[in-house]
């Protein structure tokens, strides 16, 4: 019988504990001069007890002042046998803080939206020189960070909001990420914010966390696996500008995350000390970026449209991370696909550039099954017209890709990860694989229109546009994915059993 060794502790070359070291090893990069200065983010600490050094934090970022805004959610938490929130604010007022609590109230699912709302009830609760904290997830850190800088823009004669991040999930690497997604007309988009200046990662109450959140952490995490790709070919159709430092920056991911997965599953202390610190690599990729195209592919805007859809199928917002991951096997069984059968000889590249009415009414009715009232349909077309115009300019470089494809697949295959090894280190991890086994269950045929639709939504470009517009993209494309999709699911627990209880 075989014993299963131990893995060693895990090395980080990049090691978000470390900023100070980690901000000079970025200095090496070929193009650190493109990448934005003056970062906000000095410090992650990541400990077991890392939340009791939250006044410390406090006191040396706003030294002159014992008040703090603290914002969270309604959602109970708990770290060992403690309420997790009360006992911050317990804390706090131990160590002489006058707390004025900001609370964002959900939906009638309980569930926070991060819209402008949000934002500017937060936003009239920040004043000057007064340190703002928050306790709570990705959604509650976009809102405050957007709100802090919406805040700093209209103060541009005094110092930036001191903001510190007490993250309580490592389900989204929003913590580490110069944006914001918030949504405007129902539909999600990624606005420039800024970074805390300190992010708090306290071991046990991530080890605490659901299991469905550090779940869906290693799910926005793969999305970097079919998300470089994708955003390669925006690059090179001249609708994004690639950073590589931003791949550089995920070395530690590529080698650690599915390495550690099992722990990861099963919430031991070095597991969520990996997650916590990829994720905030994760984020740091994003702003080097300014862009969340290095985790955010094809798979990404799936899952904002199970979000757009959610209303009107009367059912919760689910994981977004963990949406992520299942909406990942799909888009990289597409994205092989078309490696692996693209034969620039056969490609009719007159047929490849639809016309604006055609598309126009494409758009506006595969939104209208969701919002009869043409709003979400209208906000979408307004922002895929963009990608219609860029990829009309960028026919000449369309060309030359055909012309070069052989290279070109052999780079894209360089920054993707095939499907095979993606669906077993998903299944090592116990993570959901299937649309119905997600915390919230998204029905098939609704998980089918998500996908299917999804390169309609936003300006950005995907590989599975290139799938859409070469005309591959129909009903039966769709079929034979999600059949492929059942059977690598099959095969993956057929093979290796999780050894995670879910």
């Amino acid at each position: 019988m075989s014993v299963k060794r131990a893995l060693p502790p895990p090395i980080f070359k990049y090691d978000p504990a470390n900023m100070p070291e980690l901000y000079e090893k970025i200095k090496r990069y070929d193009d650190y001069a493109e990448l934005p200065a003056n970062l906000e983010l000095r410090q992650t600490i990541c400990a077991p007890d890392a939340i009791l050094e939250l006044p410390n934090v406090l006191q040396a970022l706003a030294p002159g002042t014992r008040e703090v805004i603290l914002v969270m959610d309604q959602t109970p938490m708990k770290r060992g046998t403690d309420s997790l929130k009360p006992m911050v604010r317990e804390m706090l007022a131990a160590a002489g803080y006058a707390i004025d609590l900001v609370e964002i109230e959900g939906d009638k699912h309980g569930v926070v939206h991060p819209d402008f709302i949000n934002v500017d009830y937060v936003k009239s609760r920040i004043r000057p020189g007064v340190p703002v904290a928050t306790v709570g997830s990705g959604v509650v850190s976009d809102i405050t960070k957007h709100a802090s800088f919406l805040f700093d823009e209209a103060h541009p004669d005094i110092s930036p909001v001191p903001l510190v991040f007490c993250q309580t999930a490592s389900a989204v690497p929003a913590y580490a990420s110069r944006m914001a997604i918030i949504s405007k007309g129902n539909v999600k988009r990624t606005w420039p914010s800024r970074l805390p200046n300190v992010i708090i990662q306290d071991i046990k109450t991530l080890c605490d966390c659901p299991l469905e959140y550090s779940l869906g952490g290693i799910g926005d995490m793969c999305a970097m696996f079919p998300g470089f790709a994708d955003w390669y070919l925006g690059t090179y159709f001249g609708m994004t500008h690639y950073q590589q430092a931003s791949w550089e920056i995920l070395e530690d991911v590529k080698d650690l995350m599915f390495a550690y997965a099992e722990e990861i599953g099963k919430r031991t202390p070095v597991g969520m000390e990996v997650l916590a610190k990829i994720q905030t690599l994760g984020g740091l990729t994003m702003t080097f970026a300014r862009d969340s195209s290095p985790v955010s592919g094809y798979e990404h805007v799936v899952s904002h449209m199970l979000d757009m859809s959610a209303e009107h199928y009367d059912r919760p917002i689910g994981n977004h991370g963990s949406q992520c991951a299942v909406a990942g096997i799909p888009t990289l069984i597409g994205m092989g696909w078309l490696l692996d059968n693209l034969d620039p000889a056969k490609v009719d590249i007159d047929r490849c550039y639809p016309s604006y009415e055609v598309m126009e009414e494409r758009v506006r009715a595969a939104f209208a099954e969701i919002d009869p009232t043409g709003a979400s349909g209208a906000e979408c077309w307004s922002d895929y017209k963009k990608k219609l115009d860029g990829w009309y300019l960028a026919r000449p470089q369309f060309e030359q890709f055909l012309a070069d494809w052989d290279s070109q697949k052999a780079h894209l295959e360089s920054l993707m990860l095939r499907v095979e090894p993606y669906v077993r280190s998903l299944n090592a991890s116990g993570h959901p694989m299937l649309f119905d086994e997600l915390n919230v269950p998204i029905p098939e045929d609704q998980a089918r229109w998500a996908y299917h639709n999804a390169h309609l939504m936003r300006k950005r470009f995907f590989a599975s546009d290139i799938v859409y517009f070469m005309g591959w993209f129909d009903e039966g494309w769709t079929d034979r994915v999600f059949a492929r999709m059942h059977e690598l699911v099959d095969d993956a627990r057929k093979a290796s059993p999780s050894l995670v209880s879910a």
